[in-house]
């Protein structure tokens, strides 16, 4: 078993209530564990209590914990989860649960806690967390756990700075030795200029303020595409219905053949009267830019409706079919501010994302702000920057983009 420093010294360090890795991805927090989590459970084998090991859901914790450990040390020795939430750990019957949501409270509520693991903290329910602490209530009770950092309002950050009997341990990218240069160099870049840098990379607590994508709205000549367009193995259209004090956008994407890169580039911007929207004018106009499209030898697969206006979204669909076109039209994907966030910036980065002649969709980006109000990391959308289109633009692609960034969600 070969080891970092750090992973030395955490190995080394004798259990106390609380020990917790936090820093960067990638650094080596998580494979420990896959030796830590056998040694803690056979040394309170046959001791009073249970042994509970806890994930963002119990899907994550297969795939991050269960998953990697059952290809270390065989399926006799580590079972998969079962409908009663039980697992067979070491030759302990041990629970595994998602801590998401406050309704799990009530899976551990008045349960005695030998040992605890937890994964992905920071993305857990904060009632959940706190009822754990009452339910570590051995002499030898312990939890290990790892988080990512997030802003410095979150609830486990206060909690690292109590005086609670911790062992904490800080890791950044450059503290895991057996990583390939190649690979580490190519993960600064997909973060740097943002906040996810100081996070990911230096594994910091820091704040998201201002601009979303500051390297984009520095140059955004950069990521345009100047000439012909790439061949499209597929084309979507986004449509962001506004609410009565702003106004709907349709925005065009191609996927290029490879699944490779996205370029943005065709938009149509919709103003109501005020106070109202207007569904026939919304069908009009993403009929009238599918001809459009298709005269330029641009067949569109989907268009992509924010889903909240059902109704709409239907006659829109009614619409296209009778204007005689094969798109389908269908619900948008929509996925939490934070991961949409980090996917913009990471395809920036990777310069997998590209516009031509699409101004609205640029200028959207290039202003679009995070919620100084907000403890998480969050999209401002207070009328003072164009989200309409920035929804649009996220909804031409989205469905698709577990594929296209190569990434789980």
């Amino acid at each position: 078993m070969e080891l970092s420093e750090k992973q030395k010294e955490f190995w080394t360090t004798k259990p106390h209530r609380w020990n917790v890795k936090t820093g960067a991805t990638r650094s080596g927090k998580t494979w420990l564990d896959y030796y830590i989590i056998p040694k803690r459970i056979r040394a309170v084998a046959g001791k009073d209590g249970l042994v509970l090991l806890m994930g963002n859901t119990k899907s994550t914790l297969e795939r991050n914990v269960l998953a990697p450990m059952r290809n270390m040390y065989g399926a006799r020795l580590v079972g998969g989860i079962r409908p009663d939430n039980t697992v067979d750990l070491f030759g302990e019957k041990c629970y595994a649960l998602g801590a998401d949501k406050i309704t799990q409270v009530d899976k551990i509520r008045g349960s005695s806690l030998k040992y605890c693991y937890g994964d992905e903290v920071v993305t857990w329910n904060e009632e959940v967390f706190n009822m754990l602490k009452s339910r570590l209530d051995k002499p030898y009770s312990c939890f290990d756990g790892t988080c990512n950092p997030d802003n410095k309002n979150h609830w486990f950050h206060k909690f690292l700075e109590s005086d609670a009997d911790i062992f904490q341990q800080h890791y950044c990218i450059d503290d895991n030795p057996f990583l390939s240069p190649d690979f580490v160099e190519n993960l600064k870049n997909e973060y740097r200029g943002t906040v996810y840098y100081n996070r990911y990379i230096l594994g910091e607590w820091c704040n998201a303020e201002g601009l979303l994508f500051p390297q984009f709205a520095d140059n955004p000549s950069e990521w345009e595409v100047k000439g012909e367009l790439p061949l499209f193995g597929r084309i979507n259209i986004g449509l962001d219905i506004g609410g009565t004090k702003s106004h709907s956008t349709l925005v065009a994407t191609g996927i290029t053949m490879d699944w490779s890169e996205i370029v943005t580039f065709a938009e149509r911007k919709i103003v109501h009267s005020k106070g109202t929207i207007d569904a026939e004018r919304l069908c009009q106009e993403t009929v009238a830019l599918l001809g459009s499209l298709e005269q330029q030898g641009y067949y569109v697969a989907y268009v992509f409706v924010d889903n909240a206006e059902q109704v709409i979204l239907n006659s829109i669909r009614a619409a296209v079919r009778n204007a005689g076109f094969s798109t389908q039209v269908a619900d948008c994907k929509k996925v939490e501010g934070k991961t949409r966030i980090l996917t913009y910036n990471m395809m920036l980065n990777r310069h997998k994302m590209k516009f031509q002649a699409v101004p609205m969709v640029v200028d959207a980006l290039s202003t679009a702000l995070y919620d100084s109000k907000s403890k998480e990391d969050k999209i401002l959308d207070d009328f003072t920057t164009d989200i309409d289109t920035f929804d649009a633009h996220f909804y031409s692609w989205s469905t698709f983009m577990t594929v296209i960034t190569g990434r789980r969600e």
